[in-house]
C-alpha cells in the first residue's frame, strides 16, 4: 500500500513538473512572437500577459509610452494599440485599436482615487479589468467585438469614464451634452 501511495506521489510530481515546463515554454513562445511585432522591440518591457478571448492580452511599455496588444497564436493574429502616456498629468490616460473582430481599449492609472473604469458605447458598456503591476502604476483594459456607429444626427457615443471609490465620476473622455471633454471632472 505504501508503494502505491509513493508511486502515485511520484507520478503526480512528474505531471506537475511537465505541465509547468509546458506553461513556461508557451509563455516564452508568446513573448517571442510579440517581440517580433511590437514597434520598438529594443525598448519594450512586457508588464502583463493573460488569456483573453482565445488569445493573449499583452500590456507593455516602450520608448513611446504604454501600449496593449492582442495575440492569437493559432492563426498568428496580432493587433496592437497606439500609445498612452506613462505618466499622465491628470492621473489617467487611454489608448485604443479598432480592427476587424475586436476593439481594444487600455490605459494607465496613476491617480490612486480612481478605482473603476467603464467604456461606454450607445447600447453596451464594459467595466475594464484593472491590473496592479509592480511598477507603482495600475493598468486597465477591456475589449468589444465591435464599435457601434452613431445614430443619425447623434454625436459619437463612445465614452471612457473613471470613477472613485464612492462611485463618483472622476475622469471622463467623450462627447457629452456640453461638447467634447477629456480630463478630471472636478
Amino acid at each position: 500500500m505504501k508503494q502505491k501511495t509513493l508511486f502515485s506521489i511520484v507520478i503526480l510530481f512528474i505531471f506537475i513538473i511537465i505541465t509547468g515546463a509546458c506553461s513556461v515554454k508557451e509563455q516564452i513562445n508568446v513573448e517571442e512572437q510579440i517581440m517580433k511585432r511590437v514597434p520598438f522591440p529594443k525598448s519594450t518591457n512586457i508588464l502583463h500577459i493573460e488569456d483573453h478571448k482565445g488569445g493573449k492580452m499583452i500590456l507593455y511599455k516602450d520608448k513611446s509610452g504604454f501600449r496593449a496588444s492582442f495575440y492569437r497564436e493559432k492563426d498568428d493574429y496580432f493587433q496592437g494599440t497606439s500609445n498612452a502616456e506613462l505618466n499622465p498629468h491628470d492621473g489617467f490616460d487611454w489608448t485604443m485599436s479598432n480592427m476587424s473582430g475586436m476593439a481594444i481599449f487600455a490605459g494607465i492609472i496613476t491617480d490612486e482615487k480612481i478605482t473603476k473604469v467603464i467604456v461606454k458605447q450607445r447600447t453596451v458598456e464594459h467595466q475594464a479589468e484593472i491590473i496592479d503591476i509592480n511598477d507603482g502604476k495600475r493598468h486597465w483594459f477591456t475589449t468589444f467585438d465591435e464599435l457601434e456607429e452613431s445614430l443619425n444626427g447623434e454625436s459619437d457615443p463612445l465614452k471612457i469614464e473613471a470613477y472613485d471609490k464612492e462611485g463618483n465620476l472622476y475622469w471622463k473622455s467623450g462627447v457629452y451634452g456640453d461638447g467634447l471633454f477629456e480630463g478630471r471632472t472636478n
